[in-house]
């Protein structure tokens, strides 16, 4: 039988809400201080797309904290930055660009995931809004890492979410 329901979804994020978004505002947070070392490493046309997609991940870390106000996280996810933006000093450009798509697909499934458990509209349509951008930047960097493969565009499977379980807020 289907729900006859029509008790409308809350606008502003539930709690439950708050604590994935919070989660999600860390990665942010850790992607946007990633990006700042991709582009002090970097040389010309990486060195612009850090640039650029760090400012992105700026504004959508700026979004999520207006939208969470007091309830938001107010650093970037530790372990999680510890962990690659290692990855990102010394390489070649084609691998910084690799390994930066990487993190950019796992954005991407990450929060599509997200999207997919919560409940209030304005937290669902800022995810909602966050996702294409990302998605854009994955396959801009893989561009640069020299690959043409489908899968390394859209590597979105679920072991290319970000769990919170490895990566604690």
């Amino acid at each position: 039988m289907a729900d006859t329901s029509t008790t409308a979804p809350p606008k502003q994020p539930t709690t439950a809400d708050a604590v994935l978004l919070s989660y999600a505002l860390g990665l942010e947070f850790a992607m946007v201080d990633i990006y700042a070392r991709a582009t002090v490493a970097s040389k010309d046309d990486l060195k612009a797309v850090a640039e650029l997609f760090g400012a992105h991940h700026r504004a959508a870390a700026q979004s999520l904290t207006g939208l969470l106000g007091r309830k938001a996280a107010t650093g970037r996810n530790e372990k999680f930055y510890a962990e690659h933006s290692a990855k990102i000093i010394g390489g070649a450009a084609k691998d910084t660009a690799a390994q930066l798509a990487g993190l950019e697909n796992a954005m991407v499934a990450t929060h599509l995931r997200m999207l997919g458990t919560l409940r209030g509209i304005d937290g669902a349509t800022l995810i909602a809004s966050i996702i294409p951008i990302e998605a854009r930047q994955a396959a801009v960097l893989v561009g640069l890492s020299g690959s043409t493969a489908l899968d390394d565009v859209m590597a979105l499977d679920d072991e290319a979410v970000i769990d919170p379980k490895t990566y604690p807020a």
